[in-house]
């Protein structure tokens, strides 16, 4: 079964949107555009009846989320209230305390059975330590094998997990987060070729589904995110 993104045109790139139970990773340098887009897709998702969860990690704390938020029309202070979408903060302590802490926190998180959750950015949750040793960080298998209980943990519990990461085009394909990704979703700002100024959105990755390739533009404004819709089909979320 297929879920909406709520970012107009997008799940027509997907060729109909996103699969229950899958990760996606939302990666982009600095100011492309990872946060708004995240936040569009949360209020929609919850505004329409899902349990959405939004967790910030050593970035942007609630309240400048709030602030964030409320200067586009998607926003709504009701599902904020009523509990459908819940905007956290990783306390630092626990990422201190290193990876098993920090797994734990997101098995419980996923216990709760949400719909979708945001982790913003997951890139710093690899630069934790070991829970039972000081002084060094994960070693690259570590740091798999943590991702992969991480993942497993929303997959068990039905979510949508969308984790972003401050990654430039030519990093991404070495990331741990996109290996593991059943989607890669990249946001850029910049054209590779002319230097030019450009904000685009293109799909890597869609694990056991197609998608609709090439760099599509990409458009932030007070309604959110959008791409652009030339050349892409009406395709129907089933």
């Amino acid at each position: 079964m297929l879920s909406p993104t709520y970012i107009p045109n997008l799940d027509a790139i997907l060729h109909g949107g996103l699969m229950q139970r899958s990760s996606i990773l939302i990666a982009g340098p600095t100011g492309s555009g990872r946060t708004v887009t995240c936040l569009h897709s949360l209020f929609k998702a919850a505004k329409a009846g899902e349990k959405c969860v939004y967790i910030t990690v050593l970035s942007e704390p609630v309240n400048k989320l709030l602030e964030i938020a409320q200067n586009y029309s998607f926003f709504d202070d009701e599902v904020l209230k009523c509990g459908n979408l819940k905007l956290l903060e990783l306390d630092r302590e626990i990422l201190t305390k290193g990876d098993y802490a920090t797994l734990k926190y997101f098995h419980t998180l996923a216990q709760d059975n949400p719909d979708r959750v945001v982790i913003d950015p997951a890139t710093l949750l690899l630069c934790i330590s070991p829970s039972f040793e000081d002084g060094r960080e994960l070693l690259p298998l570590e740091k798999r094998s943590f991702c992969v209980n991480l993942f497993r943990a929303f997959e068990a519990s039905n979510t949508i997990l969308v984790v972003t990461a401050d990654l430039t085009a030519s990093e991404i394909s070495n990331s741990i987060l996109s290996h593991l990704s059943d989607v890669v979703i990249e946001l850029g700002d910049r054209d590779q070729r002319s230097n030019e100024e450009r904000r685009y959105l293109r799909v890597i990755k869609s694990r056991g589904r197609g998608f609709f390739a090439g760099k599509h533009d990409l458009e932030l404004s007070f309604n959110g995110s959008s791409v652009a819709s030339k050349n892409l089909p009406d395709i129907e979320i089933s």
